[in-house]
């Protein structure tokens, strides 16, 4: 299955006992992908692994003070022409009580395409799934802040939603700033 690596990270939600039931499932990784790159035809899937240092170095460059996974699957997507779009990565945040499932598209110039929330599992600040809310992260790179209150407006109601995509966008950016800045994608793509 082509999309084996971006389904593990929403497979929680399946295999859930029916006591989530206020689970809200929005979008599947094949739908997110298209969500977030429409001209997409081509996958490529990277896994970037960071060691313990690259970890640290990168809590302190995010200011978090939770542990960040030590693996990223990143899907590098490219058209029909086979020209580089940019990349998706498919994450979770922890919202009040639980994760909020997203995907972030990245340009090749490092900045938001566009946001999709895939799955909502709290019962208060769905609102931050909305594309008026969604499109103000567009065009956002690793030097804006992404931080409510700066450039981000909040969503009444939601803040601790809006603050968990802020994190979420934030850590995307920066570790495929970082990764693919030393370690550049082929920019074009040709199917075997």
């Amino acid at each position: 299955m082509r999309y084996a690596g971006l389904l593990l990270l929403v497979c929680g939600w399946m295999l859930a006992p029916a006591g989530r039931a206020q689970d809200q499932v929005f979008l599947t990784p094949e739908e997110a992908l298209a969500e977030v790159f429409p001209e997409g035809r081509y996958f490529q899937h990277d896994t970037l692994r960071f060691s313990p240092e690259e970890l640290e170095a990168a809590k302190q460059a995010l200011r978090r003070t939770e542990p960040l996974d030590s693996m990223l699957v990143v899907t590098r997507v490219y058209n029909a022409e086979g020209q580089f779009l940019g990349y998706a990565v498919i994450t979770e945040e922890l919202g009040k009580h639980r994760p909020i499932t997203f995907i972030v598209g990245v340009r090749p110039d490092f900045s938001v395409e566009k946001v999709a929330v895939m799955v909502y599992r709290e019962s208060h600040g769905g609102q931050v799934r909305l594309p008026r809310f969604l499109y103000q992260y567009r065009g956002k790179t690793l030097r804006d802040p992404i931080q409510t209150h700066r450039d981000i407006v909040n969503v009444s109601g939601a803040t601790i939603s809006v603050n968990s995509l802020n994190r979420g966008i934030k850590k995307v950016l920066y570790f495929v700033t970082t990764h693919y800045q030393k370690h550049p994608p082929q920019l074009t793509y040709h199917p075997n």
